[in-house]
C-alpha cells in the first residue's frame, strides 16, 4: 500500500506542478462568475417603455387599465405558485394568492389589485415566512407608460415619422431609477372610430407584440362596444356579453411534482454525465501522456525495479483519480455557491434540482455510477498508453475507442430526456461501458428500482473483469519492447501470468 500511495503523490505531484491545469480548473469557476455578472449587469432591459397620444381622450384609460390586469394577472399566477412551493396556503386562505386558479378570474385578480398587489402580499405572508424561505420578488413591469416627450412631433395621416421620433424610439427613457427602452407610441387620431381612420403605432423594431396586441384588443372592443350602442343594445348588456369566457380550469401539478419534477430531478443526473465524461477524458489523457512518456525515455523500468506494476498502475489510478475528483469538487463547489448565494438563471435551475434530490438511493446511486464510470474509462486510458511507444501511436487507439464511447453517450442522452423508456436506452443501460452514462441521465425521470441494483451487480463484477484483464496487458506492455501486435496483446490477456 506504500508503493501506492508514493505512486499516487508522485502523480498528484506532476498535474499540480503544471501551469495547465490550474488553467483548465479555473475555467469553470471564471466562466460562471462573467456570465453571473453579464446576466446581471449587462442584461438587456426587458420592460419597455411606451407613450400613448389620445386626440380622442376616450380609449387611454381603457388601454393602460388593461395592461395593468395582465401585470397584476401575472404577478398573481406567481405569487400563487411560490405560495403554494413553500406551503403558505395557510397563512390567509381567503385570499387570492392561496388558489393556483385565481389568476384565470378576472373578478379575483381585480381583488388581488385593490388590496394592493405584490406588496401588500408580501407584508401579509411575511409573519408566516420561516428561516430558510426566500422572499417573494415581484417582477417589473413589462410596459411603463410615459408621457410623450416634449418636442416630438407625430406625423399626419399617411405621413412617415420625422428623424426626431426615429431617433426618440432609438434611445432610452428614465423611469425612476431605470433607463427604458422607449419601444412605442400609440397615436389614436381625433376622428378613430370613422371609416378610414386608422391608430397607429410607431415602434423602435423591437419585439413588442404583446403590446401591440393588447392595444389591438382593446380598441376593437371599445369599437364594438359602439356598434352594440347602436344596436340599441344597453352598454351593461354589451359588457355581459364581451366578458363572457368559456369556463376552464387549469389542473396542473404543484411545483416539484409531475413532469416538472422529471425535469428538475434531472439536471443534477446530466450534469454528472458531462462532468463524468470531461473529468474522465482529462484525466485519462494525463495518465495515458505520463504512461507514454515513460515507457518512451525508459524511465518505467527503473521504477519497475523499486516497485510492482500492479502497484504503478494502483498508484496512477488513484493518484489521477483524486486530481479528477479535485476538478470535481472546484467545479461542483463553484456551481452550488452559484445556486446557493446568486440569482439568475442557473441559480433557478439548480436550487429546485438540489432540493429534490431526497431519496437516498438515487444520491447513492449517482455516485456509484460516477465513480464506476470513471474506473472503466480511466482504466481503458491507462492500457492504451501502457502499448504505445509514442503518442502519435496512442492516437491510432484512442480515436476509435473515444468515438465508441461518445457517439452512443450522445445519442443516449437525448433519447433517455426525451422517452426515458425507449428501448435503446433500456438496451445500453445494460451495456457496461455505457451503464454509468445511461443511467445517470434516466435517475431523473425515475427508474425501478431493481434495475439500479441490477445495473450496480453489472458494473461491479464488469469493474473487476477490467481491472483484471487490463491489468495484466498493462503489466506484460511494461516489459515489452516495440509495438506488440493483436495477437500478443489477446495472449496477455488471456494469460494469468502475464507480467508476472
Amino acid at each position: 500500500m506504500r508503493e501506492v500511495m508514493l505512486v499516487a503523490m508522485r502523480e498528484i505531484r506532476q498535474v499540480l506542478g503544471t501551469k495547465g491545469f490550474w488553467f483548465m480548473i479555473a475555467a469553470v469557476p471564471v466562466a460562471l462568475a462573467i456570465s453571473g455578472f453579464a446576466s446581471s449587469k449587462l442584461a438587456p432591459e426587458r420592460s419597455v417603455a411606451f407613450s400613448i397620444v389620445d386626440e380622442t381622450d376616450a380609449y387611454e384609460e381603457r388601454i393602460t387599465a388593461r395592461l395593468e390586469l395582465d401585470y397584476q394577472a401575472s404577478e398573481l399566477r406567481d405569487l400563487a405558485e411560490y405560495v403554494e412551493r413553500w406551503e403558505l396556503q395557510d397563512a390567509v386562505p381567503d385570499a387570492p394568492w392561496a388558489s393556483r386558479q385565481s389568476w384565470l378570474i378576472p373578478a379575483e385578480i381585480q381583488r388581488f389589485a385593490d388590496m394592493g398587489g405584490s406588496e401588500a402580499a408580501i407584508e401579509a405572508l411575511e409573519p408566516f415566512r420561516e428561516e430558510g424561505v426566500p422572499e417573494f420578488e415581484p417582477d417589473d413591469r413589462s410596459y411603463e407608460q410615459v408621457a410623450f416627450p416634449d418636442g416630438l412631433n407625430l406625423p399626419a395621416a399617411g405621413e412617415e415619422p420625422d428623424e426626431q421620433l426615429i431617433a426618440a424610439l432609438e434611445g432610452d427613457v428614465d423611469i425612476e431609477d431605470r433607463e427604458l427602452p422607449f419601444g412605442a407610441v400609440l397615436q389614436i387620431p381625433a376622428n378613430f372610430g370613422e371609416p378610414g381612420a386608422e391608430a397607429r403605432v410607431f415602434t423602435n423594431g423591437r419585439s413588442n407584440t404583446g403590446l401591440i396586441r393588447i392595444i389591438r384588443e382593446e380598441l376593437s372592443g371599445s369599437l364594438r362596444d359602439g356598434a352594440f350602442a347602436a344596436q340599441g343594445i344597453a352598454p351593461d348588456a354589451a359588457l355581459a356579453i364581451q366578458g363572457l369566457q368559456a369556463p376552464v380550469s387549469v389542473i396542473e401539478p404543484p411545483p416539484g411534482a409531475g413532469r416538472s419534477v422529471v425535469a428538475t430531478r434531472s439536471v443534477v443526473p446530466i450534469a454528472l454525465v458531462y462532468l463524468l465524461l470531461i473529468t474522465a477524458v482529462t484525466t485519462g489523457s494525463l495518465m495515458l501522456q505520463g504512461v507514454v512518456e515513460e515507457r518512451s525515455n525508459k524511465l518505467v523500468e527503473s521504477v519497475l525495479a523499486c516497485i510492482k506494476p500492479d502497484a504503478l498502475m494502483q498508484g496512477k489510478l488513484l493518484g489521477l483519480g483524486a486530481v479528477g475528483f479535485m476538478i470535481i469538487v472546484v467545479w461542483a463547489g463553484t456551481g452550488l455557491i452559484g445556486a446557493l448565494y446568486f440569482e439568475g438563471f442557473a441559480a433557478d435551475v439548480l436550487r429546485p434540482s438540489l432540493e429534490a434530490l431526497d431519496d437516498p438511493l438515487l444520491i447513492f446511486a449517482m455516485l456509484f455510477y460516477f465513480v464506476t464510470g470513471y474506473i472503466v474509462l480511466a482504466m481503458m486510458f491507462l492500457a492504451i498508453g501502457a502499448v504505445s511507444e509514442s503518442m502519435q501511436d496512442a492516437q491510432s487507439y484512442l480515436t476509435p475507442v473515444i468515438l465508441l464511447i461518445m457517439i452512443p453517450v450522445l445519442i443516449v442522452m437525448q433519447a433517455a430526456i426525451s422517452g426515458p423508456d425507449q428501448l435503446v436506452v433500456k438496451v445500453l443501460s445494460w451495456i457496461p461501458i455505457y451503464t454509468p452514462f445511461a443511467m445517470l441521465a434516466r435517475l431523473g425521470t425515475g427508474v425501478a428500482t431493481w434495475e439500479i441494483i441490477g445495473t450496480m451487480v453489472l458494473m461491479v463484477i464488469f469493474v473487476w473483469i477490467e481491472l483484471r484483464l487490463l491489468g495484466r496487458l498493462f503489466r506484460a506492455s511494461l516489459l515489452n519492447d516495440g509495438k506488440p501486435t493483436w495477437k500478443r496483446m489477446v495472449g496477455w490477456l488471456k494469460s494469468s501470468e502475464a507480467g508476472r
